[in-house]
């Protein structure tokens, strides 16, 4: 196996903490996104004057203390697209994460470096935030488990924020087993474990899909059916991921954005890329937007939320896709990366708008991966890692 740096996954001035106990976590070890605070260590956010700009952390994150006192060793910390404000895992620090389960992609971003470390086998579990999709997407390229817990149920203290009401703190890993043990150790709260009745299949949805990709999510609804003898549904779910939610996203995302960080970025917004630096005059357009359209937003995201939690009730998961298509490919063009971040964000946008928990699961079908995405209702967390251990077991068409 060649050496951890290889992989370019690594921050260029990367930090390793040991173990301070012993627990679930004994053994395994575990890569952390560059936005979360590590005692003694000036995290990056994707982009070096951000670290010279910053003092370094004068203790642990909570969430790293539970880690290292369960156990857990931090063999390093992992490149992240600048200011976590990306979705393709190629404007971070230094050269782009290598993704050795698809080689001609990228791994996705914001979390990108901790996707190809796990992915490459120099770590266990890969923690970072997805605000938009950055652990989902990720596991989707680099054939992973991806879990975006339901939102708050993971403390954020000691990590930089993106847009606090969609930020959590998830985990990629190669095992659902391990993400039940992370979570057990960093979860707060209880969640229901008991698997769902109905499975939710939006066949509108998976249509817009590759045929491939939407044969693989109903084989694999198909099998938890027969595994909890579940009922499926056919039921039009294509409001809820359209342009429009995912538009709605980006506006509330982006004055979120600018009111955490719009001081830095008026200083520095010069060493960041061009299209990151495209994005945050976004953001400063929109938080210039009026009271009257930002109180339009705010009504519609409440009416959206409201409509979808009835959609998706606890007992019922849904089966989604997680991203437009392969990739994103490092031959793409910048219209082509722009286009597959807009896509994406009408796919991600359901779960970050309603707090909802989403695992994305590497289906293998007919000997080929797919990924699809599990979403619950809020707090039904548990309850999707139990699945994906359940359907991860045995010899069938369909595995996960």
């Amino acid at each position: 196996m060649k050496g951890m740096t290889d992989f370019d996954c690594f921050t260029l001035q990367s930090a390793a903490r040991n173990p301070t106990g012993s627990g679930l976590l004994d053994g395994i070890r575990i890569a952390v996104k560059d936005l979360i605070a590590i005692g003694g260590h000036t995290s990056s956010f994707g982009t070096a004057r951000w670290r010279e700009t910053h003092d370094p952390a004068s203790a642990d994150a909570p969430i790293v203390a539970k880690l290292r006192a369960a156990g857990g060793e931090v063999v390093g910390t992992t490149k992240m697209d600048q200011l976590a404000y990306s979705l393709i895992g190629n404007v971070g620090e230094g050269d782009p994460p290598i993704n050795v389960f698809d080689t001609d992609s990228y791994c996705g971003g914001s979390s990108s470096g901790s996707a190809s470390a796990v992915a490459a086998d120099a770590a266990d579990i890969g923690v970072g935030t997805d605000t938009a999709g950055s652990i989902r997407v990720p596991a989707a390229a680099c054939g992973l488990f991806g879990f975006r817990p339901t939102h708050g149920r993971v403390e954020t203290v000691g990590v930089v924020p993106l847009a606090p009401s969609f930020d959590v703190v998830g985990f990629l890993t190669h095992d659902p087993a391990a993400l039940r043990n992370v979570m057990t150790v960093v979860g707060t709260g209880l969640t229901a474990r008991k698997g769902p009745a109905r499975i939710l299949f939006p066949s509108d949805v998976w249509a817009m899909q590759d045929p491939f990709d939407s044969a693989a999510a109903l084989a694999a609804s198909e099998r938890i059916r027969y595994e909890l003898d579940a009922e499926i549904i056919y039921e039009p779910l294509r409001q809820f991921f359209d342009p429009a939610a995912g538009d709605l996203l980006a506006r509330l995302q982006g004055r979120e954005i600018w009111a955490q960080h719009e001081h830095w970025v008026t200083d520095n917004a010069n060493v960041l890329a061009d299209d990151v630096q495209l994005r945050l005059r976004g953001c400063a357009s929109l938080a210039a937007d009026s009271l009257e359209v930002q109180r339009v937003d705010r009504d519609t995201h409440r009416r959206y939320v409201d409509e979808l939690v009835t959609t998706i009730p606890t007992g019922t998961v849904a089966v989604v896709p997680v991203r437009p298509q392969r990739g994103p490919l490092r031959a793409s063009t910048n219209a082509e990366l722009f286009a597959f971040r807009r896509a994406s964000f009408c796919l991600t946008a359901p779960s970050t708008l309603a707090g909802l928990p989403q695992l994305v699961v590497p289906v293998l079908y007919n000997s080929r991966p797919s990924p699809i995405g599990l979403v619950g209702a809020r707090h039904f967390d548990e309850a999707l890692i139990e699945l994906a251990t359940t359907l991860s077991s045995g010899n069938t068409e369909v595995q996960l």
